[in-house]
C-alpha cells in the first residue's frame, strides 16, 4: 500500500485528483448541518484539513456560511483547488496550515469544521484507546486548545466527523478549559454498514453534567473509560478493521 503517512505522496495525488469525499456524499451531512447553520449561516468559517473534498463548495452553495477559509498542508492541492474555483464562489479561498501549529488570530472564527482530520492523529493506538498514551492525549489537547482559542467565545462552533465513537472521542473534547458543551450525531451509509460521527462543540456554552464527571474519571455512563488497568483483549474485540478507511493506514508524518 502506498504511504499515506507523506506530504510527497498527497502532492503526486492531488495532481491528478480533483474531488474525492472520505466519508461519502456530503448530502449525508446536509440534515446535521442544517440544524446548526442553515437558520443561522457562519460569517467565517475555517475548513480544516480540506484537501480535495468539496464540502467548502458544497457548503457555500447552501448558503452556509458567507466566508470560507480552506486549510491544508499539501500545497499542491491548494493551488489546485483555487485554480479549479468556480467563478461564483469568489468568497472561498485555500491556504497552508499545520494542524499543530496554528498561528491564527484569538477570538475570531464563528465555525471551524474538519473531516477526518483529527482521526489521524489516533492511526496507531488503535489498540490502546480504552487508556490512551500520555504523548496521544498531549498532541490532541494541543491541537484542541488553538481550536478552542481561534474560536469566538461566544457561541463559536467546532463541527468534527469522524469514524471514531464517543466513547473513544469524547473523553478527548471533554474538558472545561475548552470552554464548550458537546453534542453527538451519529451518520450512516444507505446500507447501515458504515457509521461516523459528527461531534459539535459549542463555546461559551457549559458542558453537561455527564461529560464534567468524564473529565473527572467519575462518569456513571462511561466509568470504564478512566480506568487504568489491562484491557487490551477488549480493546482487540472492540476494534473493527475496514479497509476502506483510509484514516487507520495512516501516521501523520511531514516530509523533511
Amino acid at each position: 500500500m502506498e504511504n499515506l503517512s507523506k506530504q510527497s505522496y498527497w502532492n503526486k495525488r492531488f495532481l491528478t485528483e480533483d474531488s474525492f469525499e472520505w466519508f461519502g456524499d456530503c448530502s449525508r451531512l446536509y440534515p446535521i448541518l442544517d440544524l446548526y447553520l442553515k437558520s443561522s449561516p457562519s460569517y467565517l468559517l475555517l475548513h480544516l484539513g480540506c484537501g480535495s473534498s468539496s464540502l467548502a463548495e458544497e457548503m457555500y452553495k447552501r448558503h452556509y456560511c458567507h466566508l470560507i477559509l480552506n486549510a491544508d498542508y499539501s500545497f499542491g492541492i491548494l493551488d489546485k483547488r483555487r485554480s479549479i474555483k468556480e467563478n461564483d464562489l469568489f468568497l472561498i479561498d485555500w491556504f497552508a496550515l499545520d494542524i499543530r501549529t496554528m498561528p491564527l488570530r484569538t477570538d475570531y472564527f464563528d465555525t471551524i469544521i474538519e473531516k477526518g482530520t483529527l482521526d489521524v492523529f489516533f492511526v496507531g493506538h488503535e489498540h490502546h484507546l480504552w487508556n490512551p498514551t500520555e504523548e496521544l492525549k498531549e498532541k490532541i489537547d494541543l491541537i484542541l486548545i488553538q481550536i478552542s482559542n481561534c474560536l469566538q467565545s461566544n457561541c463559536g462552533r467546532f463541527i468534527s466527523i469522524s469514524f471514531q465513537q464517543p466513547h473513544f472521542r469524547r473523553p478527548f473534547l471533554a474538558k472545561q478549559k475548552y470552554q464548550w458543551s458537546i453534542q453527538v450525531h451519529s451518520i450512516s451509509d444507505g446500507n447501515e454498514s458504515v457509521e461516523y460521527f459528527v461531534y459539535v462543540m459549542t463555546k461559551g456554552e457549559q458542558m453537561n453534567e455527564e461529560d464534567r464527571l468524564l473529565e473527572e474519571g467519575k462518569s456513571t455512563k462511561w466509568h470504564w473509560i478512566n480506568k487504568k488497568e489491562s484491557l487490551t483483549q477488549l480493546t482487540i474485540n472492540c476494534v473493527v478493521e475496514n479497509d476502506d478507511q483510509y484514516l487507520f493506514d495512516i501516521d501523520l508524518d511531514f516530509d523533511e
